[in-house]
């Protein structure tokens, strides 16, 4: 990321778009960065990422590993990228996802956006999601930052609603449990669709929680 102090007018290059030897890179450089995230991006479609090689990601972008290595030490500072892109891309949105509904007027319509878009953004970024989520629950600190980030908006924006509607019980709680309830049916959506459960008797069930827990209405 890059920000301009408004004082002194100096421009600030977030660490994590430095070239491996500390120099910020031009436009070429910042579009072969860009190549290198959206090749990895691309091969978690097929590839574990347990098994992803940096060899692997240079070929798919059209370069070399020692031009990988100008800008990343190894695949793990790669997905850190990704996944923190997507955090920053996406902290505010789903925030709004929650927040700019009609619950007074349409609850049972506001529910089913909210599940249904929940469900939609982990189908477009289940790749980088589904690492996130396991490095998350295997301990690292960084990966579990990073997610907690990602969903603070809309765990925020829920948060605020059920404290709004009195809803018996702690207001964090609540939306803790539902923000973690929709990511983890998100990420397994598509098993339990072979399961046989078709998605919108899913969207209708999970806002049906959405509902009682947030909104409390039947």
């Amino acid at each position: 990321m890059t920000t301009v102090d408004e004082q002194t007018g100096i421009v600030e290059v977030d660490s994590d778009l430095r070239a491996a030897d500390g120099r910020v890179p031009g436009r070429r450089g910042l579009a072969t960065r860009q190549k290198l995230l959206s090749a990895t991006r691309e091969l978690l479609d097929s590839v574990a990422y347990r098994d992803l090689k940096v060899v692997d990601i240079a070929q798919e972008a059209g370069t070399s590993p020692a031009t990988f290595y100008q800008y990343f030490p190894d695949v793990e500072s790669v997905m850190l990228a990704l996944a923190s892109d997507l955090s920053e891309a996406w902290h505010d949105d789903l925030r709004k996802l929650v927040s700019n509904r009609d619950w007074d007027g349409d609850p049972d319509g506001s529910a089913k956006v909210v599940a249904d878009g929940m469900l939609e953004f982990w189908t477009r970024h289940k790749p980088v999601l589904r690492v996130l989520d396991l490095a998350s629950m295997e301990g690292d600190l960084r990966f579990r930052e990073i997610r907690a980030f990602l969903l603070a908006g809309a765990t925020s924006a829920l948060m605020d609603l059920a404290s709004e509607r009195h809803i018996p019980g702690d207001p964090m709680a609540s939306a803790g449990v539902v923000v973690g309830m929709l990511a983890h049916v998100a990420n397994h959506q598509h098993g339990l669709e072979r399961w046989g459960v078709p998605h919108d008797v899913l969207v209708d069930t999970v806002a049906g929680i959405i509902r009682r827990t947030i909104v409390g209405l039947p």
